[in-house]
């Protein structure tokens, strides 16, 4: 196992990333600070939460010419959420120097962002439509960018962006190196990476070793009519403190949600037709703990990092095994593990039993088909392991748990266990 001195860090980020209690470089970060470091394009396949933006963040920084206030650096990322928790971790590590970064993305200030880009600018965080509007203004600045990171590529793709990254690359200097991350590689941003990339070095992670250690995952088998039913049974049983409910369309959610504030259920709504205000008032709600349910569609999946999530449920089974991957990797972080709950209907059978083969395990099921099955769950094997935090019974109750969390983020912190290197 490498170290992060051994790969070059130094000491300032070092002692930053230990005070969050990552110690330790994960896979993607090992093996892509190397060829980062010598300039080298690279595709990295990696999930989240693997560590993805410290892979980039922290040779980036060390890259940078602090006496050249101008762009060196350009971070795409296909939504404003990813963007914003990007500039965090950047200004994190950042604080004390005179490296400046700058967010731009829609649904902020556009003059604040104009006046930032023309004091200390050397890395830029945001999303395509917003950097080509700045561009076209003539109010960034490219002539000393040296390097350029395409995060969520697949994500990209899927929200249309791909048009406007090719016209970004046709506006950028020569020579760059570029690096694109990626929880999936398809053939059309392998064919981006040969048309933009010089030689890239591929890296690869393999998710199994990623989704499994720290999540334990529940099938609850039921019915399209009996559906909701299941799920209030399961939040009934496992009494989540804080909880991720994702559904496969925005009706579904609406549909959901609705159901919940029937039936008295704490629960708020987010999904993509909401405006980023909107958007961002709701997530600084369900993080400082002001409800337990977020009912969501898979714009929750990615690229957000939500301290102290307990459960997931998917309402509906995805259709792509990344997001079934993604999706539950919003519990079982920051050193803690978590529980993820899946409603299978007979229909989504089949597709869960090849994410159980994708993912390499075998998930308990308990049936949930009609009042006979239910009243025959064996309630104590439902709910065997709970939540456990190495060899340690996680047995804070509600109450404690959200006083210590609730403490914890007014000192500015959340502790965390030791653990090895993550994204922030």
């Amino acid at each position: 196992m490498k170290s992060f001195e051994s790969l070059g860090i130094n000491e300032i980020y070092i002692d930053k990333m230990k005070n969050e209690y990552i110690t330790e470089p994960t896979k993607i970060q090992e093996e892509a600070i190397p060829f980062i470091m010598k300039g080298r394009d690279i595709i990295g396949k990696a999930q989240t939460g693997t560590g993805k933006t410290l892979a980039f963040a922290l040779p980036i920084l060390q890259l940078i010419d602090e006496d050249i206030a101008t762009t060196q650096a350009l971070i795409l990322t296909p939504t404003r959420e990813l963007a914003l928790q990007i500039t965090q971790v950047f200004e994190y590590l950042t604080a004390d120097s005179n490296i400046g970064i700058v967010p731009v993305y829609g649904g902020h200030d556009v003059d604040k962002q104009i006046n930032r880009l023309k004091t200390k600018s050397q890395i830029v965080v945001g999303t395509p439509g917003r950097i080509l509007d700045h561009l076209r203004k003539g109010t960034i600045n490219f002539k000393h960018l040296k390097r350029i990171v395409i995060d969520e590529a697949d994500q990209m793709m899927a929200f249309g962006f791909m048009e406007d990254i090719d016209i970004l690359m046709s506006k950028t200097p020569q020579n760059l190196q570029k690096m694109i991350f990626s929880a999936t590689i398809p053939d059309r941003i392998r064919k981006l990476g040969r048309r933009i990339m010089k030689n890239p070095i591929n890296i690869e992670i393999d998710p199994e070793t990623v989704v499994v250690k720290e999540i334990r995952q529940v099938i609850i088998r039921t019915t399209e009519d009996r559906r909701f039913d299941s799920l209030k049974m399961a939040i009934e049983e496992f009494r989540p403190f804080m909880s991720i409910i994702f559904c496969k369309s925005r009706e579904r959610a609406n549909e959901v949600y609705n159901l919940m504030i029937k039936k008295g259920l704490d629960a708020e709504i987010l999904h993509g037709e909401f405006s980023q205000t909107k958007r961002e008032t709701i997530m600084k709600r369900f993080k400082d703990l002001k409800f337990p349910y977020l009912v969501t569609t898979d714009i929750s999946a990615r690229g957000m990092d939500i301290e102290g999530v307990t459960h997931v449920f998917n309402y509906d089974i995805p259709r792509e095994i990344e997001y079934y991957i993604h999706r539950i990797g919003r519990t079982g972080r920051a050193g803690e593990t978590g529980i993820a709950i899946s409603l299978v209907s007979d229909k989504e059978v089949t597709q869960m039993e090849k994410i159980q083969k994708n993912v390499g395990i075998t998930i308990q099921s308990v049936y949930d088909r009609s009042d006979y099955e239910r009243e025959r769950i064996d309630k104590e094997k439902l709910l065997e392991g709970k939540i456990k935090t190495k060899d340690t019974e996680f047995k804070r109750s509600q109450k404690s748990a959200k006083k210590s969390l609730v403490n914890s983020r007014k000192s500015g912190k959340v502790r965390r266990k030791p653990r090895k290197g993550s994204k922030k």
